[in-house]
């Protein structure tokens, strides 16, 4: 992972943040939250990650106007942020693209009718998001077209194909909740990085987590206490959480967004 990309996610975070301050609910209820799009605004200078080849950040202030918004609309919704961009050859379409927390592309799609976007809606009964731009021209998205976070996989690998762990780990992958040694290990596979679940030499109550990308790169290491000797990975897809099984079945839980 870049420097540029960490750079990127850090602050696409902190706008996160900034952006519940100046958040915009256009459907009813904040009950409907987790099943209702919400607009939130973020600021137009520092959008996510640099947009998808040939688009660019174009947020106005109204329809009939070409003065930049100092914000733009974003769709929020089951934890990933939708942003309506525009081509750089100013097309009349939208790059209608999704991120996660984490500043991970999840979707990319084109949506032609409308561009240089000044404000969303939502309309609970359609259920769709309307993206307004220029000359008040709009495009409706389904809510059903909007991605959903992907999920975690878990993953039994041989223990032998495990990277070399770091300094004060050690692998040891038990049959069950006693401490037979087996020769497979779970595994998490998301983001397409792969986390293992490493012991501590001194043998304490806590796991190594340890996420690879591709080439073998560590790209987070965290410390998990309250169970060692990992023997099985759970997943609850309604509470977004894993839990990682070891000895006498003591377990950690740790929240899907706790993944790189």
């Amino acid at each position: 992972m870049t420097n540029h990309h960490h750079a990127a996610s850090a602050m696409f975070k902190l706008l996160l943040v900034s952006a519940s301050v100046l958040c915009a609910l256009t459907a009813p209820g904040a009950a409907q939250a987790q099943s209702t799009p919400q607009i939130i605004l973020i600021p137009s200078a520092g959008s996510p990650p640099p947009p998808p080849a040939g688009m660019k950040v174009t947020c106005l202030v109204g329809p009939d106007s070409l003065q930049w918004s100092a914000t733009c609309p974003v769709i929020q919704y089951q934890g990933l942020y939708t942003w309506a961009f525009s081509f750089l050859d100013n097309r009349d379409s939208y790059g209608v693209v999704s991120y996660d927390g984490q500043a991970n592309l999840i979707k990319n799609t084109t949506r032609d009718g409308a561009r240089y976007v000044y404000k969303m809606t939502v309309d609970p009964a359609a259920q769709t998001v309307s993206i307004w731009g220029q000359g008040n021209a709009k495009v409706d998205v389904a809510w059903a077209d909007l991605p959903t976070p992907p999920t975690p996989q878990i993953a039994t690998l041989p223990a032998q194909s495990a990277p070399p762990p770091p300094p004060g780990l050690k692998t040891f992958c038990a049959t069950g909740p006693g401490s037979q040694e087996s020769t497979t290990c779970p595994v998490i596979q998301y983001h397409g990085y792969t986390t293992w679940i490493y012991s501590f030499l001194d043998n304490r109550s806590a796991y190594g987590v340890v996420s690879y990308d591709a080439q073998g790169h560590v790209v987070k290491n965290t410390t998990r206490d309250g169970a060692r000797y990992i023997y099985k990975i759970t997943s609850d897809p309604t509470a977004q959480t894993l839990s990682l099984w070891g000895q006498a079945d003591a377990k950690v839980v740790m929240a899907w967004t706790d993944l790189p």
